[in-house]
């Protein structure tokens, strides 16, 4: 689906993870890599593509994303043959654009790549080459805020229905993407980075901390960003929290995965915008340079973005905010 296009997709990579010191024999043999990658890390996408939302952008609104999408249903095979993976997947999401405001889809398709990786002394990079749909993307509308809209409503990207399929689907998956993997966390971009070069982060992580999420999104008026489901794995622990606002000042509200996807489904499916379903464990303001540290239990969580901003009438003049921002995990 776009920048990270499915990002997750394949985040894959803990081929890094394999315990290979030998990288000048792994980077020289394609056939090496191939049963690296088929043995040990193939296996590992879908865990790892069903743990992060997926943040939504197009060529047309900028470097910032717009909307997300979270996978809940995946399938993975390898194709020894052609030295491909063949990646059935399936979730929902939303996206927020001028005139139609919150669209809310669900989507499925099969994708098939040429995967490949090279370890180097700071990173192992992990690249996947589009080869073609095995499965046309199916999308589906599940809600639209604005009532006089529908599918072919016309938007300044297009219409809709070419916006979200199109968009955000085919053109963004035909990129491919490159995952990064670092000591201190994964990053993930569309279409193919060389060493050294790195995808852009928006801060720089704190000392002994791991990197969960970073993106620069658009926050449209009366609108929120679902940000995660962040995993943490122990109790001694806190989420750090870094942001910076340009625009209207936005809220945020950290609650625990069942309520946040309660929440989101909602969401997605256009209702009105209405107090979480359930516990909230913390929350407040975000000004033009944020930083919070959020202790939390192990467990799995969301943070919840929403700028309250009026809504523009006729969708001309939305008091938007461009939110940048990091999580991270890191000790209490």
């Amino acid at each position: 689906m776009t920048r990270p296009a499915l990002a997750l997709l394949v985040l894959v990579l803990a081929v890094a993870g394999v315990g290979c010191p030998c990288s000048g024999v792994v980077n020289s043999s394609p056939e090496l890599r191939w049963w690296l990658f088929s043995n040990f890390g193939a296996s590992k996408i879908c865990p790892e593509m069903l743990k992060r939302g997926v943040p939504l952008k197009m060529a047309q609104s900028g470097e910032a994303s717009i909307g997300r999408f979270f996978p809940s249903q995946c399938h993975v095979t390898v194709d020894d043959a052609k030295k491909a993976i063949v990646m059935n997947a399936a979730g929902t999401g939303y996206v927020v654009m001028p005139f139609t405001r919150r669209v809310g889809f669900s989507v499925a398709m099969g994708v098939e790549y040429h995967p490949d990786f090279r370890l180097e002394d700071d990173a192992t990079y992990v690249w996947g080459k589009f080869s073609h749909f095995t499965q046309q993307p199916d999308m589906r509308v599940l809600g639209v805020e604005n009532p006089i809209v529908n599918l072919a409503t016309q938007t300044p990207f297009g219409n809709v229905a070419s916006v979200i399929g199109n968009g955000l689907v085919q053109s963004e998956i035909g990129k491919g993407f490159t995952v990064v993997r670092q000591e201190d966390g994964d990053d993930f971009a569309l279409g193919h980075l060389e060493p050294p070069a790195k995808p852009k982060r928006q801060f720089k992580p704190g000392k002994g901390h791991v990197l969960l999420a970073n993106d620069l999104t658009n926050v449209a008026s009366q609108s929120r960003e679902f940000l995660g489901p962040l995993f943490v794995e122990d109790d001694r622990v806190s989420l750090f929290f870094r942001a910076s606002v340009t625009g209207p000042q936005l809220t945020y509200v950290v609650v625990e995965r069942s309520v946040g996807e309660a929440w989101r489904r909602a969401y997605e499916t256009a209702q009105p915008l209405a107090p979480p379903p359930g516990v909230v464990l913390g929350g407040g303001q975000l000004a033009q340079d944020t930083r919070l540290a959020i202790p939390v239990p192990k467990g799995v969580y969301y943070v919840v973005v929403e700028n309250s901003a009026p809504a523009p009438i006729l969708g001309v003049g939305d008091m938007a905010s461009l939110l940048s921002y990091s999580i991270e995990l890191g000790d209490r």
